[in-house]
């Protein structure tokens, strides 16, 4: 009878949980999800299909080089980016290969067979002092190209006087060779995957990477269009590699008389124009580079950003987009820092493969000077430091298993104060800001450093128990050095991404949050992300709008929260409800009718389907229910909405998708899904009719 009928409506909140059992989420958290896939906090309240990505720029939307996007930041509202450069070559010129006129900062360069072209980026080093300058370790663009054996570059300042000079040893490092091999340059060994490679003056190191092309078949391989990793360095004249499958005959002088190679032995830095990604920084070492990590200060006036890549001297680029290395020769010497930031107007370096517990301090207000007599210095800690980050007025110094803090100090300048002996960070970059507090992921989860109504106190306590089962078993499913993250702060939102070169990006794994509350203790929701392959991101303000942007395998820049698609690609979503028992385990139901509370932003199918039982195999469950929105909620406060006789204030055409249903069970669990490139909805609850029909 319809008086029998009974309703129950849920509004959909909580977030994934992954730790709480079936029977308390029913009951404590109705609206939460036992799996939440590309699905995020709605600003309107419930859960939204989150919005897509495209290209940055649809003409222009890759950087130059080889290999994923290394470095990605937003610097004066223009991105930067970073990757590996395809084709490097070092070499040597012959003796005084400069000609420099008086007053002017040209110089004709001497150089047999260079191939290069205007643009093309050399940087020398080696050089004598001559006519009042030295042309060692500034990158510069090729000017112009007298003929096959010389070119012009301009340098930073005027020569003194003119003719000729540099001296004997003057070498050269370029990103824009194909090297051609000697004829047949391969010798391999049955049952070996390494091939030792006979290339005079070759100018590699341990390391650096290589690909083939045009080599014929050696001991059984061919090894082209395969990027390799040099395993040995005999001699200047041979170095070895380690191909993707073992010979299966002994030859030596083989591979052809055409085969050529191209070498990456560096990365480039590119700034972002409208016309493309333009190199400003070349020829800096790509040996055990993984990343870059950047941070912004203001001390000159304008903002500047400080480039560590953990291996290379840190670089500093200016609003105006001048790149130029740190000096090295001072009392400190930050070559090799991972990671830095300013804090109480010093500029401070940490992360060094040579002394991991260490922070090294600039002088004030001078991100680039080390003088100990002028205000710089080191802080040395008991443990290997995996990060830092400001908190107030207060840097905190992350270890895995240990945090202090480091304040100002009118005696010693800096003075260390411990927080736990026990909780550390285990991802440098999980390390984030977002709404005044400080997220990093620790052994057991995500945690904050958040102040308290105590002067001075700090708040630690983990903020993801509701996923905690998935955050610890990250150590052992992906490599946390190669994570990125970014945070959407329009939306009180970070993500964590996963990547791997080995991974499709549809198989790309990732983590987002969102705060749902105002309580940053307990308002924050959980949710997993499938389909986004970010080695490096990065938000800032372009022309005063934030924007999330993704740096993927191929060299391609991607803008997130754009458009429906995944670059062209469908784009999977998932909410799963609790299962849902009515205040009894052990009564059966008879469903009847379901209702969909939604915020379409334009035509999307949703597909319903329903699971009985706690995922019972013994209880049949009917099939999946295909529910379609069509067009965007319509306010008056709506842009580009049309006002006219079609128009329907205040509604879309289907915000509310009903349909009746099939089956009985004692508990119930709604599965929403989507699939493909249609707009992105919301959720905000559901509404199920049941009648109760007894126990059995």
């Amino acid at each position: 009878m319809v008086d029998a009928l009974k309703d129950v409506t849920v509004l959909a909140k909580g977030g994934l949980f992954t730790n709480e059992d079936a029977l308390s989420l029913a009951s404590t958290n109705p609206g939460s999800a036992l799996r939440m896939l590309n699905m995020e906090v709605s600003q309107f309240g419930g859960y939204r299909r989150i919005s897509g990505y495209a290209d940055y720029d649809s003409t222009y939307g890759t950087v130059s080089g080889v290999g994923p996007v290394i470095g990605l930041w937003i610097l004066n509202g223009i991105p930067y980016a970073a990757r590996r450069n395809l084709k490097d070559h070092n070499g040597s010129l012959g003796a005084n290969p400069f000609v420099v006129t008086n007053g002017s900062a040209t110089i004709t360069v001497t150089h047999t067979s260079h191939g290069l072209a205007v643009g093309d980026r050399i940087q020398y080093s080696g050089s004598d002092t001559f006519h009042g300058i030295t042309p060692n370790g500034v990158d510069m663009p090729i000017a112009s190209v007298i003929d096959a054996n010389s070119y012009t570059v301009v340098f930073t300042s005027a020569a003194g006087s003119g003719g000729t000079g540099g001296g004997s040893s003057v070498t050269f490092k370029v990103n824009a060779i194909t090297q051609d091999l000697p004829d047949n340059p391969f010798a391999v060994s049955n049952g070996s995957a390494t091939i030792t490679v006979t290339h005079t003056s070759h100018g590699l190191s341990v390391g650096h990477k290589v690909t083939f092309a045009g080599s014929a078949a050696i001991g059984g391989i061919t090894p082209n269009a395969v990027e390799m990793a040099v395993t040995g360095v005999p001699d200047a004249n041979t170095y070895t590699v380690s191909f993707t499958s073992t010979a299966t005959s002994t030859a030596s002088g083989v591979g052809g008389t055409s085969v050529t190679a191209t070498y990456s032995q560096s990365y480039s830095i590119y700034k972002y124009t409208t016309s493309g990604w333009t190199p400003i920084f070349s020829n800096r070492s790509n040996i055990g580079i993984v990343k870059l990590r950047t941070t912004e200060n203001s001390f000159e006036g304008t903002e500047s950003t400080i480039i560590c890549d953990g291996v290379n001297t840190p670089a500093k680029i200016t609003a105006t987009g001048t790149a130029s290395e740190l000096p090295t020769t001072e009392d400190g010497n930050p070559t090799g820092a991972k990671f830095s930031t300013d804090f109480n107007g010093y500029q401070m370096y940490s992360g060094f493969s040579s002394s991991p517990n260490t922070i090294l301090f600039s002088e004030p207000t001078r991100d680039d000077e080390f003088t100990n007599a002028q205000g710089a210095g080191e802080l040395t800690f008991a443990y290997n430091i995996t990060g830092i980050a400001k908190f107030r007025d207060a840097l905190f110094v992350f270890g895995k298993d240990r945090i202090k803090k480091v304040v100002p100090d009118a005696t010693t300048t800096f003075a260390q104060q411990e927080v736990t002996n026990n909780i550390g960070c285990i991802a440098t970059d999980s390390i984030i800001e977002l709404g005044g507090d400080v997220l990093f992921l620790a052994s057991d989860g995500i945690r904050p450093i958040q102040g308290t109504a105590r002067i001075g106190d700090v708040e630690l306590e983990t903020i993801s128990k509701p996923v905690q089962q998935l955050l610890q078993s990250l150590p052992s499913t992906h490599d946390l050095d190669n994570m990125s993250s970014v945070v959407i702060r329009n939306k009180s939102q970070f993500r964590y991404f996963f990547p791997k070169t080995t991974t499709a990006a549809a198989d790309t794994a990732g983590i987002i949050g969102g705060l749902r509350f105002a309580d940053r203790r307990v308002g924050w929701e959980f949710g997993e992300l499938l389909g986004i392959r970010a080695f490096v991101a990065t938000s800032g303000l372009i022309d005063d709008v934030e924007v999330v942007l993704h740096g993927d395998l191929n060299g391609e820049i991607y803008q997130q929260e754009s458009g429906s698609t995944f670059d062209t690609a469908d784009v999977t979503a998932v909410y799963a409800s609790p299962f849902l028992y009515f205040d009894s385990t052990e009564k059966r139901k008879i469903y009847q009718h379901i209702t969909l509370f939604t915020r379409p932003e334009g035509e999307s199918t949703i597909n319903l389907g329903i699971a009985y039982d706690w995922d019972d195999p013994n209880t049949p469950n009917p099939n999946t229910y295909s529910l379609t929105t069509a067009g965007s909620l319509a306010r008056y406060t709506t842009t580009n909405s049309t006002y006219d006789a079609t128009f329907k204030f205040d509604g879309s055409t289907s915000p509310v998708l009903e349909t009746n249903v099939q089956g009985s069970g004692r508990a119930i669990s709604l599965v929403i899904t989507s699939t493909g490139t249609q707009a992105p909805y919301s959720v905000s609850g559901f509404s199920i009719t049941y009648q109760d029909a007894g126990y059995r």
